[in-house]
């Protein structure tokens, strides 16, 4: 299996440098905005810990203004398990298993129909998704362009260099990165901009800015806009003549 598992429009890939960094946020967002200039669609490879109508797929869609379609869920959602684990786990508690030729499958398919995708990960990048497989070892096989999601403050840099790193060792190309405070995570400011400072330097790599903790999505939409700009630019996915079509 190669990148040849998304090759219509451009697919982008969505990792944590660990739980509740804010990355579902991030794919919301991001999924709002690029709606705005193109088909855009979403899909996340595994959910855990919801049973069948997963939050993180609730939320996204609605967030960019798409109806709750069960229909699309085993496309757009191919594995979900009600266990809150790693998918290796919370599979093996109902006798199934992630299965990485569909999830290429559905990614083949949902990347023909739109003309930007946004896949969304689960956890961190080294998540086993088997007990034979690495989240990013398959990732690797298909090689997406990926944007990580990281906290802004104390302990990113360690969490956000080694995602880099595991990412670079395979292959995978770094789309960039956006640090993202998170509930309860007010900090000091000079290190949360040393280590977006810090970030981009060791990192060597495009940090696409902060989104510091917001009350509401609408004030988290309308913070994201300038760095949904910059990663949608850097990912090719550019406005269309006569606006967006809607999936």
């Amino acid at each position: 299996m190669t990148s040849s598992a998304a090759t219509a429009g451009t697919t982008i890939f969505v990792t944590g440098t660990d739980t509740d960094v804010g990355k579902t946020l991030v794919c919301g967002l991001l999924l709002a905005e690029a709606r705005k200039r193109c088909r855009a669609g979403y899909q996340k490879w595994v959910s855990t810990g919801n049973g069948d109508t997963p939050d993180d797929w609730r939320f996204c869609r609605e967030t960019a203004g798409l109806p709750l379609d069960r229909a699309r869920l085993d496309q757009e959602v191919p594995f979900r398990f009600a266990f809150p684990a790693s998918p290796h786990l919370a599979g093996e508690f109902e006798g199934r298993s992630v299965d990485p030729e569909v999830l290429a499958s559905r990614t083949r398919e949902l990347a023909a129909a739109h003309e930007f995708l946004i896949v969304e990960g689960v956890g961190g990048l080294m998540v086993p998704l088997t007990r034979d497989l690495l989240l990013a070892d398959f990732l690797g096989q298909l090689a997406l362009p990926t944007l990580v999601v990281s906290r802004s403050g104390l302990g990113t840099l360690n969490h956000t260099l080694l995602t880099l790193e595991a990412l670079r060792s395979r292959q995978i190309p770094v789309l960039g990165v956006v640090c993202s405070d998170g509930p309860g995570a007010a900090g000091d400011e000079r290190l949360i901009a040393d280590n977006l400072r810090t970030l981009a330097g060791l990192g060597r790599c495009s940090i696409f800015g902060r989104l510091p903790y917001c009350a509401s999505v609408a004030e988290a939409r309308e913070r994201f806009v300038p760095l949904a700009q910059a990663i949608l630019d850097a990912a090719g996915c550019q406005p269309m003549g006569g606006g967006a079509t809607r999936a």
